[in-house]
């Protein structure tokens, strides 16, 4: 959709909305994060009733997982969230059914290779508990890969006993109870878009990958005109 397009419902123009909405939710456990889920179980769709139309939820967590999600209506702000290059770091608590030894932590930030070939890595791994049959750790990830922690784990032969997430970038869970969610303060707004980078280092990269499809549709022959004029409107607007 381009700056100059009009969406119409019924023959009647909708208008942009004012403000978007940005909200954090503590996920409990067996909950499917889809708006609906195809065999019945317990899926978003009724918390996302409880929340402003349009708003979908940020990534997700598989069902065993539990911890903080967001949810929105703005598209920039859950792309600059998901993508990798902008830091929006993610805090995890593990449970794991083993002892680990001093050092071994390591093997989580040295980097795990995955089935796939993918050498996945944590950027900080904290033991913060354990006993003879267990151990706490905090990871801290910057990469997305699915079920990331899952498959480390695994990789290296310790069984997983819990997951969850404590935070995204500067935002934590605080005393939000589990299967609860609240609107985003102004001031956690603020930081959370600091975090990745602005609304305009979002929209910069979001820009430069669009010259490059386009770039890319006219190597290929197949030139989109709608896409040349609005990026040729957009450097005009920004000399």
């Amino acid at each position: 959709m381009f700056g100059q397009d009009v969406v119409t419902l019924d023959g009647q123009a909708l208008a942009r909305r004012e403000r978007e909405f940005v909200g954090i939710w503590n996920k409990p456990k067996s909950v499917t994060c889809t708006a609906r889920d195809p065999q019945g179980k317990q899926d978003l769709s009724r918390w996302l009733k409880e929340m402003p139309p349009g708003s979908f939820a940020v990534g997700r967590l598989d069902r065993a997982t539990t911890g903080l999600m967001l949810f929105t209506t703005d598209g920039d702000l859950a792309n600059g969230v998901l993508q990798p290059d902008h830091h929006a770091s993610k805090e995890y608590w593990l449970w794991l059914n083993d002892c680990l030894a001093e050092g071994d932590e390591k093997a989580f930030t040295d980097g795990v290779r995955l089935g796939s070939g993918v050498l996945a890595r944590a950027s900080a791994a904290v033991i913060t508990h354990k006993s003879v049959d267990y151990t706490e750790l905090l990871l801290t990830l910057e990469q997305g890969m699915n079920r990331q922690i899952r498959r480390m784990c695994r990789a290296l032969n310790y069984r997983l006993l819990h997951l969850h997430r404590r935070s995204i970038g500067p935002l934590g869970l605080d005393e939000l109870a589990i299967g609860s969610w609240r609107s985003l303060y102004d001031h956690e707004l603020d930081t959370l878009w600091g975090a990745i980078g602005q609304r305009e280092g979002v929209t910069t990269r979001q820009i430069a990958a669009l010259r490059r499809e386009a770039e890319r549709r006219r190597r290929e022959g197949v030139p989109y005109e709608r896409l040349e004029s609005w990026l040729a409107g957009d450097v005009a607007l920004r000399r």
